[in-house]
């Protein structure tokens, strides 16, 4: 009977030792899924622009040209000195990142290209932050108007405990 039990617990033995050892090949392989679909992530290459301004002016600019004209005779507009409107730096770097990110991935373009289109009119519309801009023209002198900033008061000093 004592020779029954030692077998039964030698096989008992042999079993959980198969069970860990593929249980650990189990987890290996899951890991390696885990890093592979990291790296197809493009988490770790660096990006095609360097700067939001290299973007702007070498990638979405010549990709995406739009007329512009004086204030209130075109649909668009621009100013030549984009990164001084902070409004227009914030988008446009959002914009610069989810492209960075859209062109790693298979599908990546097309949700980007749906986010551009609700920019556009944002960046360059009738109430963009370049409304008070007029392009240089054929006189070649541009003239940069930055909108007045919109007043705020503080909030009182126990207005935001119940955020905490």
């Amino acid at each position: 009977m004592t020779s029954i039990r030692t077998d039964a617990a030698t096989q008992l033995d042999e079993l959980a030792a198969e069970v860990a050892r593929l249980a650990a090949h189990v987890a290996n392989l899951q890991q390696t899924q885990a890093e592979r679909a990291h790296a197809d992530d493009g988490d770790d290459q660096p990006p095609l622009y360097s700067t939001v301004e290299d973007w702007v002016t070498m990638y979405l600019l010549p990709t995406f040209p739009r007329p512009v004209g004086e204030v209130g005779m075109t649909r668009w507009h621009w100013c030549e000195q984009w990164w001084r409107h902070d409004e227009a730096v914030t988008r446009l770097t959002a914009l610069w990142y989810g492209w960075e990110q859209a062109r790693l991935q298979m599908t990546g373009m097309l949700p980007w290209l749906r986010d551009l289109d609700h920019q556009l009119p944002i960046l360059c519309g009738d109430d963009d932050p370049f409304r008070n801009c007029t392009p240089a023209g054929d006189l070649g002198k541009h003239q940069h108007r930055s909108s007045p900033e919109v007043p705020a008061q503080p909030a009182p000093e126990d207005w935001w405990k119940w955020w905490d």
